[in-house]
């Protein structure tokens, strides 16, 4: 069914308006404190909801629904995520959305309610649960499988580690990661610090690090104290490889650096790979219909005389929960439970990049552990690295105009 719903949705028909009632998607995001994830959540819920109404809607119950997207701003509060959770249950929607912040509350609010919750950007391992927490869906690359790739891909240079992690559930479960994969691979950790959420000085650790002898720094926090570590070392002339989790993407750590784009030499971030398999062309066949509705979106920095540009990676991840649920509905018949068993019985689409999407009964993880990939910074803009067979393999996405 699913491809009958991408080929409609990114082609250009159009059918006439759904005859029943709108079937709502709550995003629950970041709006004010971490305006690119709460952009890619939204864009591509938003996305995937015009594409689908413009060929009649979702169809289910003998009837066509118009989608219809509710964004709310949970300001990073796990108190404020979870009111939306409330809210979503009691407007009966298809499905919430989140960044990850508050998801264990989350879980206690929509498991009674079957409502399925997609996680589309925290990969901690403290999230999902498919026996504590069935309706928690994730469709973000998980920490455990990037960490181990990076602690592979990194064990060939016996490097002594320092950690750099913010006291968000995205930092703290991230550092605990590392520290495990590193330790699977034998790689000394030499230092491990903590600073909280949005730090602009992390000075006093990163030159620990330095002290302790460390050959590779990485930091696992938000943007912010992605930027200041980048900061510290390079202002303090150490030109340590320096590689992040899948925050170093977000455009406001280039922006804080926007003086010194040579800094970001040597830095570099863990992420999912942007295209599959199949190649280049379903990603580039969704960029256009992103461009096309959105526009490009640009992070306010120049290279070689021509705009930088942010790819629209991560707004996939929500695009395809929302179709996925799409497909779905059309086998549950309803939302609520019946939904929750189809999306938990081997339910699968085709996503916007050409890789498959789906869960089991015993799996909550929608990105596969085969799709992390590498890449680094070239002044403003990144691509694949060269020494990793998966990453040197995929094509550098432009990122210019």
């Amino acid at each position: 069914m699913i491809t009958t719903i991408l080929a409609a949705a990114l082609g250009t028909g159009c059918s006439s308006t759904p005859s029943g009632s709108s079937v709502e998607f709550v995003v629950s995001a970041p709006v004010s404190t971490s305006p690119w994830i709460a952009g890619f959540e939204r864009n591509g819920a938003e996305l995937a909801a015009a594409q689908l109404n413009a060929h009649g809607g979702i169809s289910y119950g003998g009837s066509s629904h118009k989608v219809v997207v509710t964004v709310l701003d949970n300001a990073g509060s796990p108190q404020q995520v979870a009111a939306h959770a409330r809210k979503a249950v009691a407007d009966h929607a298809a499905a919430l959305i989140i960044d990850g912040v508050g998801a264990a509350a989350v879980a206690d609010v929509t498991g009674p309610a079957g409502l399925p919750t997609f996680v589309v950007f925290d990969g901690g391992a403290s999230i999902t649960d498919p026996v504590k927490r069935p309706t928690i869906f994730r469709l973000a690359p998980a920490d455990k499988f990037m960490t181990m790739r990076l602690a592979d891909y990194l064990a060939a240079k016996h490097p002594r580690i320092g950690i750099v992690a913010d006291d968000t559930s995205f930092g703290t479960d991230g550092s605990a990661s590392l520290v495990t994969a590193f330790a699977r691979d034998d790689i000394t950790v030499a230092t491990k610090s903590v600073v909280p959420s949005g730090s602009g000085d992390v000075t006093g650790q990163v030159l620990a690090a330095r002290s302790r002898g460390v050959t590779a720094l990485v930091v696992w926090a938000s943007a912010p104290v992605v930027a200041a570590a980048i900061n510290a070392a390079r202002s303090a002339s150490w030109n340590v490889p320096i590689w992040t989790g899948p925050s170093g993407e977000d455009p406001l750590v280039r922006q804080r650096l926007a003086a010194h784009p040579d800094w970001l030499t040597g830095v570099g971030f863990v992420s999912f790979r942007i295209t599959a398999e199949v190649g280049p062309k379903p990603f580039a066949t969704y960029r256009k219909a992103y461009v096309a509705k959105f526009g490009e979106d640009k992070i306010g920095l120049t290279q070689d005389g021509k705009q930088v540009v942010a790819p629209p990676d991560w707004s996939m991840l929500s695009y395809d929960a929302v179709n996925l649920v799409a497909d779905a509905l059309g086998k549950a018949g309803a939302t609520g439970p019946k939904l929750q068993s189809v999306l938990a019985g081997h339910d699968v689409i085709v996503g916007a990049n050409g890789d498959e999407r789906g869960y089991g009964e015993s799996s909550r993880e929608g990105v596969s552990p085969d799709d992390m990939y590498f890449a680094q910074f070239h002044g403003f803009v990144f691509a694949p690295v060269t020494d990793d067979l998966l990453s040197q393999n995929l094509p550098a996405v432009p990122q210019t105009l």
